[in-house]
């Protein structure tokens, strides 16, 4: 008798997987179309224009199957995959899970408790847990695998699966889509109060300088450097703008030398006569000559 109590419940309890599997399935796909069909009607292609990385890659075609799918197609389906297996995985796992001998119970009164309690004394001998096993054996015939699927679940998926085909087919007959695109979401960004954009931040000059409080242009450039002259500290506030180096803020001593102007050179000077004795003598007047014609030039 308990090898027989094991098999009906064992035999249930493969029904029950069966049924989860195609639960997860039908609601994979259902999720996966409705998702699809909501990118197509929202033009959410255009996402990957919003990205400079993806910007080589749209409108390249990939031969698939036999079919040419764009980027933007490929990309979307990509998304919608990881998106409808990430939602059925968490929809999955906080679903109730009930067993075998629950669903038993729950559908025939007549194995309330009985049930549950033939099961787990089955490796119990006695006069009690041998007639208990045996009525509940009996009562158990009638039950059937097919009364545990769940057909109101699987009805809800299958009209949403049959709700984004149509869509879609629509969508491919008609070509219509909404306005609604996510590049709008970058006017949006925009206009948003700390998108950087706030010209109260610092505003820019015509003289390409800059304006802003003084107290935000301590924090920038912090305190003032001190460096020690001749044992002395001397103070060096570098302002913005100011290029390299440093003033010192002492007046050191100013020195009035003076200068006295030269003369304003002659053009009719006449050149040196020295350079006469350096000659040779049997050249002296012909390179004076040739000198006296390149001044008369």
């Amino acid at each position: 008798m308990a090898l027989e109590i094991e098999k009906i419940v064992n035999k249930h309890e493969s029904a029950l997987k069966k049924y989860r599997g195609l639960y997860i399935l039908a609601d994979f796909l259902a999720t996966f179309l409705v998702l699809y069909a909501l990118f197509v009607l929202f033009n959410m292609r255009d996402i990957f224009l919003m990205f400079p990385t993806f910007e080589p890659y749209t409108g390249a075609k990939y031969s698939i199957l036999g079919f040419d799918i764009i980027f933007e197609t490929l990309g979307l389906i990509v998304i919608d995959f990881v998106l409808s297996v990430i939602l059925t995985a968490i929809r999955y796992f906080r679903a109730e899970k009930k067993d075998a001998i629950t669903l038993m119970e729950e559908k025939y009164p007549v194995l309330k408790e009985r049930m549950r309690t033939a099961y787990d004394n089955r490796d119990t001998d006695n006069i009690i847990v041998r007639d208990l096993i045996g009525g509940v054996i009996i009562d158990s015939k009638p039950v059937e695998s097919s009364v545990f699927l769940n057909r109101k679940k699987l009805a809800k998926n299958a009209l949403l699966t049959v709700f984004a085909v149509v869509v879609l087919a629509y969508v491919a007959q008609t070509g219509y889509q909404t306005t609604i695109s996510p590049t709008d979401l970058n006017g949006i960004i925009e206009d948003l109060p700390f998108s950087g954009s706030d010209s109260d931040i610092v505003s820019v000059e015509e003289n390409g300088g800059t304006s802003s409080d003084p107290q935000n242009n301590s924090e920038l450039f912090g305190e003032p450097a001190v460096i020690v002259v001749e044992g002395r500290d001397v103070d060096l506030k570098i302002p913005p703008g100011a290029g390299q180096g440093f003033t010192s803020q002492e007046e050191g001593e100013q020195s009035n030398d003076s200068f006295i102007q030269s003369d304003m050179y002659n053009p009719e000077a006449i050149a040196s006569q020295s350079y006469y004795e350096n000659l040779p003598e049997g050249y002296r007047s012909v390179i004076q000559s040739y000198f006296e014609q390149l001044a008369e030039e």
